[in-house]
């Protein structure tokens, strides 16, 4: 059975409002975005006036509420605990209402949250299994196809996690047409399913594809008057930009980006902008202004606790510092970025390359060597592929500049043999 928030979306549209029109007067369009998402129950009152606005009698817009209390404050805290990425706790109460449920709550929909929280959990064979299933009900006669397009994006999700980026991308285009051949309007489904499928793009290297995808996605969200929305997709797109080398495009979007979150006022976003642009201006340069901008975005960070962005921020201090040959500036910055950062992390690997440059700067092979194997064993630790790829060459170049070719040529094969296995688990090697 369809819930209250379900309810009043399908009148609201039926209606032709959107949130905006339906909650002037009444209460903040968020609160209407809440209570369709029934993670915020109404006073008597509101209902009152969201009737009126609707032009129904309140007995229409309420429906048969009258369901089992229990059951639905189980699934209501279950639901809590999701928007809180809380999955572990979630997990057994979803799987309480799953049995207790005696057809009040709509099973298809609580299915589907069980898978999600099983895919959060990794749990991926069991995520994909009772999203095949929630398939098979949703291509049904008595199936939903805006169910199919989410189930279709979630599993792309599940072969992301994977890494199998060819059927993830498979599944991303079948929810997306899907939806597009459909009468449906779900602004947020199809930015969700847009951005998903820039993400597979980005990591399978189909970088100037993930770029058009990306764009297609902006008139969306200024259509929707999402902010935050909007700032994180140009961010998304100044990191493609920036990854494509494209350092004018990526400074563009990366300042349209910094508007946006200065608009909203997010202190947090705001920095990673701010050390994105710091970066392109040392990329571009302008060294020493990008090292004073990240020295003061580090204060920032230590303020707010945010110490695993602080470290990121002073590890690319580090290589600023390393580039302007201040060797010094360049190791102190190094030990403080690893005490700040999680012993698991793919900057810990860029510390350990920076090292490795300082050392050969300092002339001092063996330790210089050292690092670079470091560095090489983290990136592969954090599946950086490519990353690994770079690091293990310039660990050969390293052995080859001083005549132990034997060693090059194992590190090279290493990577080989690592390299093809990755890809075989990928399905790239047929």
């Amino acid at each position: 059975m369809e819930t209250f928030g379900q309810r009043l979306r399908q009148l609201r549209m039926k209606k032709g409002l959107n949130q905006m029109q339906l909650a002037k007067g009444i209460i903040t369009p968020s609160m209407v975005s809440q209570i369709e998402s029934d993670k915020a129950k109404p006073s008597y009152h509101v209902l009152g006036k969201i009737a009126e606005k609707l032009e129904i009698p309140l007995d229409e817009l309420i429906g048969n509420l009258e369901m089992n209390l229990v059951i639905i404050s189980e699934y209501r805290l279950a639901k809590g605990m999701l928007s809180a990425g809380e999955f572990s706790g979630a997990l057994p109460f979803l799987k309480k209402v799953i049995q207790t449920n005696n057809g009040k709550l709509d099973p298809f929909e609580i299915r589907y949250d069980y898978a999600f929280c099983l895919l959060q959990l990794n749990q991926l064979r069991e995520a994909e299994e009772t999203f095949q299933q929630l398939l098979e009900h949703a291509q049904s006669k008595s199936g939903s196809l805006i169910l199919v397009v989410r189930v279709y994006h979630q599993l792309g999700q599940v072969e992301l996690k994977r890494r199998c980026f060819q059927i993830a991308e498979h599944y991303l285009k079948k929810a997306i047409t899907q939806l597009q051949s459909s009468n449906l309007k779900d602004v947020h489904l199809q930015c969700s399913l847009l951005l998903a499928m820039a993400e597979i793009q980005q990591k399978s290297g189909q970088l100037k594809q993930a770029v058009v995808t990306l764009q297609l996605a902006l008139p969306i969200f200024e259509e929707r008057e999402d902010i935050q929305g909007l700032g994180n997709l140009y961010m998304k797109l100044a990191q493609s930009f920036h990854v494509a080398d494209q350092y004018e495009q990526a400074t563009d979007y990366a300042q349209r980006a910094q508007w946006c979150f200065e608009a909203l006022n997010n202190k947090s976003e705001k920095l990673t902008l701010e050390v994105r642009l710091a970066v392109l201006q040392g990329e571009m340069g302008n060294r020493d202004k990008a090292i004073s901008a990240l020295e003061s975005i580090v204060e920032d960070y230590r303020r707010l606790r945010r110490d695993e962005e602080a470290g990121i921020t002073v590890t690319e201090l580090a290589k600023l510092y390393l580039a302007g040959g201040k060797l010094d500036q360049a190791e102190e910055a190094c030990q403080t970025a690893r005490k700040l950062l999680p012993t698991v992390h793919s900057n810990q690997a860029w510390v350990a390359r920076i090292q490795a440059g300082i050392s050969q700067a300092r002339n001092q092979q063996t330790v210089a060597v050292k690092y670079m194997k470091q560095a090489a064993d983290c990136f592969k630790l954090t599946e950086c592929h490519t990353e690994y790829e770079e690091t293990m060459q310039e660990l050969s170049r390293l052995y080859e500049s001083h005549n132990d070719c034997q060693s090059a040529l194992r590190v090279m094969h290493e990577m080989w043999s690592f390299n093809r296995q990755a890809r075989e688990q990928r399905g790239i090697v047929l």
